[in-house]
């Protein structure tokens, strides 16, 4: 991805895969070897949380029993509403996901320059995300062990999993989008060793 500030060229790898199927995972291994990671979740959880800058625009969109006690904004609260509700999830994402976007070529343009970049990105085929990519990774998991998975790293019901899941491509098709697939069948020694012959791969494509 040609950086339009320093004109260096960054090689952006989209990675996803379904819920609890082993993302993060994959992209902390590819950190380890030298990839400059950023977490597309993480930027976003920025405005949801307590400081959050868009606290009045979250109130007018989803009402004040978003709040906790202290005022705060409350992401299960959020969470419960917009999972239930494809149209406030839809608002919601227009809301933040411009913000998102420009945080994320805010680091691209001053931390990122020349590297290879690992994008973590739920929604990676789902939004216009994969078309900023060099090359676009599939985390291959077995469904019924990633809801497991999500339910005990969460503390949720496998209906908020399932809510979850239906705002997301199945991973079947995820599978067939992507230029590479990571395997990840529970065993995190596999998908590291997974990690390594990748990051060789798209070394090779860098130069």
């Amino acid at each position: 991805m040609q950086n339009p500030v320093s004109g260096k060229k960054s090689f952006l790898v989209g990675i996803t895969g379904m819920i609890g199927g082993g993302k993060s995972a994959a992209t902390k291994f590819l950190g380890e070897l030298g990839g400059f990671t950023i977490n597309a979740d993480q930027l976003a959880k920025h405005y949801t949380a307590p400081d959050s800058p868009i606290l009045r625009e979250l109130i007018e969109l989803l009402g004040p029993e978003i709040l906790d006690p202290d005022g705060k904004p409350d992401r299960k609260k959020i969470a419960d509403i917009v999972f239930s509700d494809p149209q406030k999830l839809e608002e919601l994402n227009r809301l933040i996901h411009p913000r998102v976007r420009k945080d994320f070529q805010t680091i691209l343009e001053t931390e990122a320059v020349g590297k290879m970049v690992i994008w973590e990105v739920p929604l990676l085929f789902e939004t216009d995300a994969y078309t900023l990519c060099d090359a676009t990774v599939t985390v291959d998991s077995d469904p019924e062990e990633s809801i497991a998975r999500t339910i005990t790293r969460d503390g949720v019901e496998k209906t908020d999993v399932l809510a979850r899941m239906a705002n997301q491509l199945p991973i079947t098709e995820k599978l067939k989008r992507a230029d590479y697939i990571l395997k990840n069948r529970g065993n995190l020694d596999g998908l590291r060793e997974e990690c390594k012959n990748l990051y060789s791969t798209l070394l090779g494509k860098m130069l």
